[in-house]
């Protein structure tokens, strides 16, 4: 399955500040609002491909950060546990407006 979010990605690191804390809340609502659109009731118990490509505005971004925040808020949507995830493939390429495209493939 695959969709798109029109938003900065959630990053796995811990937000800074409260301000910052309900930043990541609201990009992981985004993302999960999505998801649940693209995936409706079907959580694979198999291991998954996930595949992020990121199109970003300005400068440029922890990868890491960004595949862990978007691997978290995908748990009881995509799959069961992010443990499933057997392969990551991430590109991150300039862009016009921040977005991002996610590809969750059984394997």
């Amino acid at each position: 399955m695959q969709f798109r979010v029109t938003e900065l990605p959630p990053y796995k690191q811990a937000p800074a500040n409260g301000s910052e804390r309900d930043n990541q809340r609201l990009r992981s609502e985004a993302l999960r609002k999505e998801a649940r659109k693209a995936f409706l009731a079907l959580i694979t118990q198999q291991n998954v491909r996930l595949t992020i490509r990121y199109f970003r505005k300005k400068g440029r971004s922890d990868a890491a950060n960004i595949v862990g925040g978007v691997a978290d808020a995908l748990n009881g949507i995509a799959y069961n546990d992010d443990r499933q995830i057997t392969e990551i493939y991430y590109q991150e390429k300039k862009g016009h407006i921040d977005e991002y495209q996610v590809l969750v493939e059984p394997i």
